[in-house]
């Protein structure tokens, strides 16, 4: 069978690998394929910047050569040596470890930290880190992250690594202690568990460590990467795992993506970084409204169920219904005494508030998740909410084809139309959100408006109105 390998023109490091019938048969294979030949790509083993070169051999034949091992490009922001923590007094970390409590000041200062960086932070009452830039590392195509010092007299910088964790952040404990261990041996000691992305982060490694650090890793079976303008580290709820609320199998549904996208997670390809978040009912645990580019909510099209006999006991027992009815945003909630609680369908907004307040009731049966696109904290035009896309799509165990399938096109009409540098949010910002249903396929339905139009011509095209007018 023939081999067809993508290949750096200076290096010859294989990129990607695929089989003749794999092009023909799998679609997704052939436009990744296409997609790279098309455009300039960065060699993790080399670094180097151009054209891929298309290879094609029979199979077990040697088709490329073997990339040399080159060592990694060092930065202006590379961490100086761990000799920060010297005899220089600390009186407002003092302060902190005074009490009968545990103090962090006092487990800070034994590690390798820069602690006069967290002494100065306290004096002045603002970080002395800043945002740096990015590390090149051979084999780690998504480069190394590097958090800048605006104290350089103190450290020059800090690499970390960005570790991808276990669905639902279920770590062994013996795969924890390894870790624990190379972040002794090569970083500050210190590991930042559960970032706000979804991952792991060992904070604190000098450049001369990242590669030796990254090995070791590696070889514990953990995926390194969600740096630069790829698909970020995802972050699902506990979702099943614990609460009762989860209206779809977010642990499933974040290992299944794992499985379809780790290609785009760890290799660049996007105008810029795209975040995911993945909360199993609309209590958004995750904040993935606020914060993500790509936010799927678990949801439910029917009405809330209602067991009429835990309502009246949790009243009985002082639960106060009135106030839930008169919070209800859909104002849609109504209680009489002797027929229970009704549900106006028509308003209702399905927010889990009266879910959440009442322990009678329950989440609907016909459940899906929605998509919403656009949310971010940061960026040309400031923090954006995410918008809905699509509203109800149901989620079907165990690939989630169809929601992936839509996510990816959605992906792609990003990558074709955005400019350089241009979150998810500000694209749609500047060409307006209709112009974006249109790209992806999906028509506008009434569930998509967060309030009501104020201009009625808003979905009207020139011509029709021409046409009203003759007519009248």
């Amino acid at each position: 069978m023939e081999k067809i390998k993508l290949c750096c023109a200076k290096c010859g490091f294989t990129i990607e690998e695929y089989t003749a019938s794999e092009l023909a048969e799998v679609p997704r294979k052939a436009k990744r394929h296409k997609y790279l030949l098309n455009k300039s790509s960065i060699c993790p083993s080399c670094l180097a910047s151009g054209r891929l070169k298309e290879v094609r051999a029979a199979e077990g034949a040697a088709v490329c050569p073997a990339a040399p091992l080159v060592e990694a490009k060092s930065s202006s922001a590379a961490p100086a040596t761990h000799d920060h923590n010297t005899r220089l007094p600390t009186p407002m970390m003092d302060a902190l470890a005074q009490g009968p409590w545990p103090s962090h000041a006092t487990e800070l200062k034994k590690t390798k930290y820069p602690v006069q960086m967290y002494e100065e932070a306290l004096r002045q009452r603002t970080t002395q880190w800043g945002y740096g830039g990015y590390v090149s590392l051979p084999g780690v195509a998504a480069g190394v992250l590097v958090r800048a010092s605006a104290r350089p007299e103190i450290t020059k910088g800090s690499n970390f690594l960005r570790i991808m964790d276990p669905c639902g952040n279920f770590f062994k404990t013996d795969a924890m202690r390894k870790l624990c261990d190379i972040a002794d041996k090569y970083a500050y000691g210190l590991l930042h568990l559960l970032s706000t992305g979804g991952d792991l982060e060992m904070l604190g490694i000098p450049t001369e460590n990242l590669k030796p650090a990254v090995e070791e890793i590696t070889k514990l079976g953990f995926d390194v990467g969600s740096t630069g303008d790829d698909y970020r580290t995802s972050e699902e709820c506990i979702g099943p795992a614990k609460c009762d609320l989860a209206l779809y199998d977010t642990l499933g549904f974040r290992y299944a993506w794992y499985q379809r996208f780790l290609d785009d997670i760890q290799y660049p390809r996007f105008p810029h970084k795209v975040k995911c978040k993945f909360a199993g009912c609309p209590n958004d645990c995750v904040r993935g409204c606020q914060k993500t580019d790509i936010f799927v909510c678990g949801v439910f099209r029917d009405l809330p169920q209602i067991d009429q006999a835990k309502v009246a006991a949790w009243v009985n027992g002082g639960g106060d219904i009135a106030l839930v009815c008169t919070r209800c945003p859909g104002d849609c909630l109504k209680w009489d005494a002797s027929q229970g609680l009704s549900i106006d369908g028509d308003s209702c907004f399905r927010c889990m508030y009266c879910i959440n307040k009442i322990s009678g009731v329950r989440p609907g049966g016909d459940r899906g998740v929605a998509i919403l696109v656009g949310g971010k904290m940061r960026g040309k035009y400031g923090p954006m909410l995410a918008k809905v896309l699509v509203p109800f799509m149901k989620a079907e165990p165990p690939n989630y084809k169809e929601v992936f399938d839509f996510i990816e096109k959605l992906t792609e009409v990003y990558d074709a139309n955005a400019r350089k540098k241009e979150r998810l949010g500000d694209f749609l910002l500047r060409i307006g959100i209709n112009e974006f249903f249109q790209l992806v396929g999906v028509p506008p339905s009434p569930q998509l408006f967060a309030q009501p139009r104020t201009n009625l011509f808003y979905h009207w095209e020139p011509e029709e109105i021409k046409d009203e007018r003759r007519s009248d």
